[in-house]
């Protein structure tokens, strides 16, 4: 197994520096690696998704990770984003304050972590804080929280427990559009990453907006996983 080595890495889909993003891991993460090619690994990553990386960003796993951090924290040119997964030795070398550190097990509730993320820009393949898609915002709030879900909207809108509408929906499930997700905070306002407002927002699909009838126009369900 290797472990993250850098706040965020990228996971590409060919073993070349400008074959596309698509998908990301961040500092501590673990990886199968199932081979070399030109200074690239195959990894498969903690939900089953199979990519290259740089092999200089990986580290060789070396003792389990303790704490997953509630929140970026910058120690000594290295800036560990939200969720990055730490040692005890890691976390008393990068001097993270214990405030930020939260036991690996410890379970969350999505809708309570998402709007800190308001504003943060989309990127496309990104799953941090530096950058999130609509899938890889959905899957990083819910893997904090302690559920692992499939990488991309397709996938993730394949898995669950179907709810039937709206009426029916609870805080915290995701809202699938066509090739699109978003987690519902209440009523149909949901929180999602998307490239209509450049990052994280939040959108109330009962506004009479263009942008939510054309939302609803593409729905395509709702699902649940907690």
């Amino acid at each position: 197994m290797k472990r993250v080595a850098f706040g965020v890495a990228d996971v590409r889909r060919k073993p070349k520096f400008r074959s596309e993003r698509i998908s990301q891991l961040i500092f501590g993460e673990e990886v199968k690696a199932l081979g070399n090619e030109d200074g690239y690994l195959r990894v498969v990553g903690p939900d089953g998704l199979e990519g290259y990386m740089q092999e200089t960003l990986l580290s060789d796993a070396s003792g389990d990770p303790k704490y997953k951090l509630a929140s970026r924290h910058s120690s000594g040119g290295l800036l560990l984003p939200f969720g990055s997964y730490l040692t005890e030795e890691e976390a008393s070398r990068f001097k993270v304050p214990k405030r930020l550190l939260v036991p690996v097990g410890s379970k969350h509730e999505p809708t309570k972590l998402a709007e800190a993320f308001l504003g943060v820009p989309y990127l496309w393949g990104g799953t941090s804080d530096f950058g999130y898609d609509c899938s890889g915002f959905t899957q990083r709030l819910y893997r904090f929280s302690g559920v692992e879900l499939p990488r991309n909207s397709n996938w993730q809108r394949d898995a669950g427990k179907k709810v039937k509408g709206f009426d029916e929906a609870k805080p915290g499930d995701l809202v699938f559009f066509a090739g699109h997700v978003a987690l519902l905070l209440h009523g149909r306002a949901i929180i999602h990453a998307n490239l209509s407002h450049g990052g994280v927002s939040v959108t109330d699909l009962s506004d009479g907006s263009r942008y939510s009838r054309h939302l609803m126009d593409i729905f395509q369900g709702i699902r649940r996983f907690r």
